[in-house]
């Protein structure tokens, strides 16, 4: 790829992985105006490195074009973000970068390895992440040089289109560290939120029991698999695009969770379906949403209307952009 980041530039970002998220995080911080050199770490022959890098661009081109195409960005802004994105063999190099990326496979000794090495190359107040998605910084922090520079940046892929992105500190992460991430994230746009040291985070924790009961759902024959995906962009797809969980979970009532949850524990024979503590209590604290003026949010005084209000305004809205497409 073309740009060159000078030795020089702490404004640098490292992404280490040039596979399909890593060229997806490139492409969001190139959009964000940073220059990105894109790291392959892996040891391969020469002409492997050129096509891995040549499917790099290729891919990046591609959806900057069609973001151009869908007016997500300017005409003239995606031959500049191509240009900041630079391909880099090996770890040597990457002294002036202020933000380094992990992006490899989530393997754990793979990711201990590459962490490590990379540690202990990069300047001592560089930002090392990973992009982990189930596994916790404490089981990564302690093969990194400076575990207080170190944290979790999990982006969901497509990373170049969600916006959401985790960011999980660890025991050791210093809360300077954590600022500066969060700044940086959302200088490129990011919706940023911060979560606790656990495996799975929160995204894909939920994701990892939503993908699965889907499947038993087929493997049960209850539906087919393009049913199974029709009902929930329309359902809850559409739904939880406007409304949160636990927003929806007062908006239903927490009692009728609870309920729905015992009939499903019962009926299908699996205490995965049974409630959680914290529902039981709810319920037993007649906490249960806008009916009774608190659930998991407040609704005292005219917070229930507001809140009603403006989730029905945001789905009829919703519901308006779909009829237009």
């Amino acid at each position: 790829m073309s740009a060159t980041v000078a030795d020089t530039d702490p404004a640098a970002v490292a992404v280490v992985g040039p596979g399909r998220i890593g060229r997806q995080i490139a492409l969001a911080f190139a959009l964000g105006g940073r220059r990105v050199l894109l790291v392959d770490a892996k040891t391969r022959a020469p002409e492997e490195h050129r096509a891995v890098f040549a499917d790099a661009r290729r891919e990046i081109a591609r959806d900057l074009a069609l973001m151009t195409e869908e007016g997500v960005i300017e005409d003239g802004d995606a031959a500049p973000a191509l240009d900041r994105v630079e391909s880099r063999v090996g770890l040597d190099g990457l002294g002036a970068c202020g933000f380094v990326q992990e992006a490899l496979p989530e393997l754990l000794d793979l990711k201990r390895d590459v962490l490590g090495r990379l540690s202990a190359r990069v300047g001592a107040g560089a930002i090392i992440a990973s992009t982990s998605s189930t596994i916790s910084p404490k089981h990564l922090a302690d093969a990194v040089e400076g575990p207080e520079r170190f944290l979790v940046a999990h982006w969901l892929n497509p990373a170049h289109i969600i916006p959401l992105v985790e960011v999980v500190p660890g025991r050791a992460t210093n809360s300077a560290i954590v600022a500066r991430t969060v700044e940086l994230l959302e200088g490129l746009g990011k919706v940023v939120v911060r979560c606790a040291d656990s495996p799975g985070f929160i995204g894909p924790r939920m994701q990892a029991l939503l993908m699965n009961e889907a499947v038993r759902l087929v493997e049960e024959g209850v539906a087919t698999p393009e049913d199974v995906d029709r009902a929930f962009k329309a359902g809850m797809g559409f739904r939880y695009a406007q409304v949160g969980i636990f927003e929806f979970i007062d908006w239903g009532g927490v009692d009728i969770l609870h309920r729905a949850s015992r009939f499903l524990a019962k009926a299908l024979g699996d205490d995965r379906f049974r409630p959680a503590r914290l529902v039981e209590e709810k319920v037993a604290r007649n906490e249960l949403g806008p009916k009774t003026g608190r659930g998991f949010f407040d609704y005292a005084g005219d917070k229930r209307d507001a809140f009603e209000i403006a989730k029905v305004r945001a789905l009829l809205r919703q519901l308006g952009r779909r009829l237009d497409a």
